[in-house]
């Protein structure tokens, strides 16, 4: 019994480490990487259709967006244009009560006018996740967390 508590006393801190060190490489690994406004601020383009250009004011104006590739109730509707403002959101994906000043989540809110099409169709607005492509940084719409971005990607240019 007095070996198996010593055990437990040499391996547990031995045990929290390892999750340490396991959780620091994961956080760095590039896949999702923190942006600021500076690297936001530009026009992105996605080879699937559309740009979105982000301005130093949070304000975006979008052309040509595809929404009906992810989006059931916009089928049909083709290339929307919108404008609106945009913000980083918490790692959470919650926008709180303050504006965060970097982040790996950007949420577009789109305009009433939202290109004309119905409330199903535009949702209101969408959420972009950076994504490290190996070339470059992308956003990505459609991210799912388990496998690598696969959505309507958009690259900075």
């Amino acid at each position: 019994m007095r070996m198996s508590v010593r055990v437990i006393r040499v391996m547990a801190p031995l045990c929290a480490v390892a999750a340490i060190v396991l959780l620091a490489t994961r956080a760095q690994d590039g896949t999702q990487p923190v942006l600021s406004s500076a690297d936001l601020v530009a026009t992105w383009v996605s080879p699937a259709g559309g740009s979105i250009t982000f301005a130093n004011s949070n304000r975006f104006t979008a052309a040509g967006l595809r929404l009906d590739k992810i989006r059931g109730g916009c089928a049909g509707s083709g290339m929307i244009s919108v404008s609106g403002t945009w913000q980083f959101l918490s790692p959470q994906g919650d926008s709180g009560t303050g504006s965060y000043s970097k982040g790996n989540l950007v949420y577009l809110y789109f305009d009433d006018t939202a290109g004309g099409q119905p409330a199903g169709c535009t949702g209101g607005g969408i959420t972009l996740t950076s994504w490290n492509t190996g070339s470059a940084t992308a956003l990505c719409l459609q991210f799912d967390p388990d496998t690598p971005c696969d959505g309507y990607v958009f690259e900075r240019h």
